[in-house]
């Protein structure tokens, strides 16, 4: 990496971090103004009611503020992303620059004759856990998921949040084929860690499928598409393990 091209990397990881800190910051202030508000009507019948009538609407216009703020800068977090090809939730790098690095990947494994696995990794029961827990437990999870993959991997490899629940994982540099299956192992421990919200702790797990360059493909949408159809297998194999019907 060149001096400029760290600079730059720099930069961007500071005003990203900078903006996390103000949407956080901002959303606390919200928090609180949102129960200093019900506190204000819970008093309602207790104190003058024109006083707390324009004490209140002072509250509204302070939440109606902290919460623009908090979405200017969640706005400005996401174009900064977005500019840097990174995925907004997870910081991970987005679909976008898949191909690219995908592409340097085969090529370095040209290069020095070694082998590239392709990780497709899906959440299991996601969708349930957005549906009974809610979005805001859902991010969670996926931002403890993508910290988990990211941990698990060395520096030589990469690390994408492909869609939705879905993360793919370059394997660089592979030597032997069953090396692709302890990082996928390795994957699925760290993804298995509890994670603590609020009022409670739960534990996801993944479904993973792997395929190996040059041996099961050479173009890129082929492998990824590969990987895939060996994630659904794991997840079908895994539901048929638990007598669990899947479509």
């Amino acid at each position: 990496m060149t001096d400029t091209s760290a600079a730059i990397a720099s930069f961007s990881s500071e005003h990203l971090q900078d903006l996390l800190q103000q949407i956080l910051q901002a959303r606390e202030e919200l928090a609180e103004l949102q129960r200093q508000i019900a506190g204000a009507r819970r008093q309602m019948d207790f104190a003058d009611s024109a006083f707390l009538v324009e004490v209140n609407e002072q509250l509204i216009v302070s939440a109606l503020k902290s919460q623009t703020e908090a979405e200017d800068s969640a706005y400005a977090l996401g174009e900064l992303s977005k500019s840097f090809g990174l995925d907004t939730l997870t910081q991970l790098s987005n679909r976008v620059q898949l191909l690219d690095q995908f592409a340097y990947a085969m090529a370095s494994a040209q290069r020095h004759g070694t082998r590239l696995a392709v990780l497709f990794a899906d959440i299991d029961g996601f969708k349930d856990i957005n549906d009974s827990l809610g979005h805001a437990v859902g991010d969670a999870v996926l931002r403890h998921t993508a910290q988990c993959i990211a941990r698990s991997v060395r520096d030589v490899d990469f690390v994408f949040r492909y869609g939705g629940d879905e993360f793919v994982v370059l394997v660089t540099e592979l030597l032997q084929v069953s090396d692709a299956a302890l990082v996928a192992r390795k994957i699925e421990a760290a993804a298995a860690s509890p994670i603590a919200l609020d009022n409670q702790t739960i534990s996801v797990s993944l479904s993973i499928g792997a395929c190996i360059y040059p041996d099961d493909g050479g173009e890129a949408d082929a492998l990824i598409h590969c990987a895939d159809l060996a994630m659904y297998e794991a997840k079908r194999s895994k539901a048929k393990r638990l007598d669990i019907r899947l479509p």
